[in-house]
């Protein structure tokens, strides 16, 4: 399934058939989602996904191609990164109201947790760790959070090159969490061991910071398929592999 955010919409293709189809939430209020900010991710039996300016938690079942809602309770809150981790919660970022949320599926609670200034703009979830600990990016506060599941406890890494807005994370299969850096041409990965951060500059970059030079606006990044970050260039519409 992918996402419309523009239209807020879902949209199934049957890989083998080719058939689409295209589901439409209920909006939570008459804007619904207007930004192509909202994402998902796959629970055992439904996907959710975020509704940024209609600040709602959403749930697809995929058995009854239902929809629910969940309120976000701190108005305005702009959710964004969702994450159904190990613990069967579903997780999320405010990126507005600073604070990561949870989704108690069974209950349909939202509870709330506040983070510090030093993660800013908390954007995208998508590492896990230790069965334990969950990782986001804070886009406005230039670093990386951890999330225990177990204490509600929170801890900052701050990136050490300013005005890098990292956007996304992922976890490469030798313990490295990995996060893309908007205004930055740069791969860049975190030591859990030693809490440092490394940059590795992509090549034809002739300047790095405080915004690289050519441009490349570096949005996703993923590891895998294969032994390798993938990551993405808006601006030259280009997808690119780093192999490890």
């Amino acid at each position: 399934m992918i996402t419309a955010g523009i239209r807020n919409q879902m949209v199934q293709v049957n890989t083998t058939t080719k058939e689409i189809r295209v589901f439409t939430p209920p909006p939570p209020n008459p804007l619904g989602d207007l930004q192509p900010f909202n994402d998902f991710y796959s629970g055992p039996n439904g996907m959710y996904f975020t509704q940024t300016t209609g600040n709602v938690i959403s749930y697809f079942d995929y058995a009854t191609e239902k929809f629910t809602n969940y309120p976000v309770p701190t108005p305005e809150g702009s959710p964004l990164g969702m994450f159904y981790a190990s613990d069967g919660m579903a997780y999320f970022a405010e990126f507005l109201g600073q604070k990561l949320g949870r989704l108690d599926p069974a209950t349909g609670t939202i509870t709330e947790f506040p983070l510090p200034a030093s993660l800013l703009g908390p954007a995208v979830i998508r590492v896990e760790t230790e069965g334990r600990y969950i990782w986001f990016t804070a886009f406005l506060g230039d670093g990386l959070g951890r999330f225990d599941m177990q204490t509600g406890e929170v801890a900052a890494y701050t990136y050490p090159v300013p005005l890098a807005f990292p956007s996304e994370d992922t976890l490469s299969g030798d313990g490295r969490i990995w996060i893309s850096t908007a205004t930055q041409n740069t791969l860049v990965y975190f030591n859990q061991s030693t809490s440092a951060f490394t940059s590795i500059v992509k090549p034809q970059t002739a300047v790095v910071a405080p915004v690289s030079l050519p441009f490349e606006f570096n949005i996703g990044i993923n590891y895998g398929p294969g032994n390798a970050i993938w990551f993405t260039e808006a601006i030259t519409n280009r997808i690119g592999r780093y192999q490890l």
